[in-house]
């Protein structure tokens, strides 16, 4: 097959008959191989996920376009996918909102700009709030008890807003839900320039309190759970043999992060019967939340449960220091545009294959920061480099997109046809070409492997190589006067080839 007389007699008919499904499997998906008649296993993969209190931080925007990925990676191999926005909008952030709002809120300004206005309240009310947390925090560190500190001030004011929304108060829900529609109104439009969209926005607060008694009926008849000053906690050392301390509720006697949690679990199984579900989350703190999520279910008796389960992981390391692209998604995007606008004026050779207009320097802005995010692995930091991803240097999504569109210029006055003479094959039997098709014969390869790994650098390098060894076939025929006919055939395969990676990626080819 990797002979140089052969290999493009496979690879053009080969590519050709499976055009934009080359790569893919959906074998792999089936239920059973060997009984297609039952269907395809589904997996849901939750993404995202930001706080509605609180700035949109680097690590949901990493989530956002690494579990866009993921989820295209399984529906490419068969797998049906469900996308899941879990989004935080309940808790004592939450309630530290709306003890803000009651000061500083203000009707004009959050329908002029919702969420940059509840951005501004929440970072006035968390200033204030601050010294107390660093006092509560200063008492436990001492050995003390902070319960006195966390009895006075924004602590009990926060506490007794979180109580009202759980016990159905009128008005604290009122201002949840306006916050709540006017969100997610919000990241849909966001979302929808990344060229993604989700199956389904849940979130803390729709986790049903029957269900989070169900769960604690559950510890409490297992012994697993037990009352520690006020709160109800599970001591993991007495049951997994690992130090900590998991609280279900708190001293207020308000659901915790974990609690819910595991109640969404139990939700998510009955309502969508999944084979699989995925958690795109940062590992820092998270790593801990999903051993002891995973660990408890276990404990409760929900062992197949708990191996359906999976959090993929990435790091946040860079992401510690205050992000250099502004606090909200929209900042992020209009950075990108404007950055590649300019790129657009500064290269107008490339400008006229891609286009000049504002819309165009959108998509080009898109291409780059998904690129730039899925470069690095999942283990290594992606750090905020925007001069280099909006720049046309290999591997970066404008120069994808850039060779893309040339490939269609150059194919646009040429019918494709893998009829070739002797003579013509012959001239694709030299070292550049075989090079390619070589190549272009992995693609299959490169997405089984990312998806037994969910890691996309793999795929950018791929590529990237792609594009580089293009780029020495095209220099041989830049001054014909048309594209020879072997040529024509190479580069439609390569074309397709390059936009089936590049919507797997997540971008969308410019060029049509």
């Amino acid at each position: 097959m990797f002979k140089s007389r052969v290999i493009p007699r496979i690879v053009f008919p080969y590519v050709k008959e499976r055009k934009d499904s080359y790569g893919r499997d959906p074998s792999v998906g089936l239920r059973n191989r060997s009984g297609p008649n039952l269907g395809h296993k589904k997996v849901v993969i939750e993404f995202s996920s930001p706080n509605i209190a609180n700035k949109f931080l680097s690590r949901h925007l990493r989530s956002t376009i690494l579990g866009a990925y993921i989820s295209n990676l399984y529906e490419s191999m068969g797998w049906e996918v469900v996308r899941l926005n879990y989004l935080g909008d309940w808790g004592k952030p939450m309630a530290l909102l709306g003890i803000g709002w009651e000061r500083f809120g203000s009707e004009e300004a959050f329908h002029s700009d919702p969420e940059k206005h509840l951005l501004d309240v929440f970072h006035r009310i968390n200033d204030l709030f601050v010294p107390e947390l660093m006092a509560s925090k200063k008492a436990r560190d001492d050995g003390g008890d902070p319960a006195e500190i966390e009895s006075h001030g924004l602590f009990a004011e926060r506490n007794t807003f979180f109580k009202r929304m759980e016990d159905g108060d009128e008005q604290a829900l009122g201002l949840w839900k306006q916050v709540h529609e006017a969100s997610i109104e919000s990241y849909t439009k966001l979302y929808s320039r990344l060229n993604i969209s989700f199956d389904d926005y849940s979130g803390e607060s729709q986790v049903s309190p029957t269900t989070m008694v169900e769960v604690e009926k559950i510890l409490k008849d297992k012994g697993l759970s037990e009352e520690s000053g006020g709160s109800w906690i599970i001591d993991l050392k007495k049951h997994t043999g690992k130090s900590g301390v998991a609280i279900i509720r708190d001293r207020a006697g308000s659901s915790t992060y974990l609690l819910r949690d595991l109640a969404a679990v139990l939700e998510r199984a009955k309502k969508y019967s999944f084979d699989k579900m995925v958690y795109v989350v940062a590992a820092d703190q998270h790593t801990i939340h999903f051993f002891r999520l995973f660990k408890i279910l276990e404990l409760m008796g929900m062992s197949e449960l708990a191996s359906k389960l999976q959090h993929v992981h990435f790091s946040d390391g860079s992401h510690s220091k205050k992000a250099e692209h502004g606090d909200t998604l929209g900042d992020v995007l209009d950075q990108y545009q404007n950055v590649t606008q300019d790129l657009l004026k500064a290269n107008p050779e490339k400008a006229s294959l891609l286009g000049e207009t504002a819309e165009a320097a959108g998509a080009l802005g898109i291409s780059a920061l998904i690129t730039h995010e899925l470069s690095a692995r999942r283990a290594n930091d992606a750090a905020f480099d925007i001069s280099h991803s909006t720049s046309f240097s290999p591997g970066t999504g404008p120069d994808l997109q850039y060779w893309h569109a040339k490939l269609c210029s150059a194919l646009k006055a040429s019918s494709v046809s893998i009829e070739l003479s002797e003579d013509e094959h012959a001239t694709l039997e030299e070292e550049d070409e075989t090079n390619l098709l070589r190549l272009l014969i992995q693609y299959p390869d490169i997405t089984h492997s990312a998806y037994k790994s969910l890691e996309s650098a793999p795929v950018i390098s791929y590529l990237t190589n792609v594009t580089e060894q293009l780029s020495l076939c095209f220099d041989k025929i830049e001054e014909a006067a048309e594209v020879p006919k072997a040529y024509v055939v190479l580069f439609e395969t390569t074309r397709q080839v390059l936009e089936n990676g590049m919507k797997l990626l997540g971008i969308v080819p410019a060029a049509k």
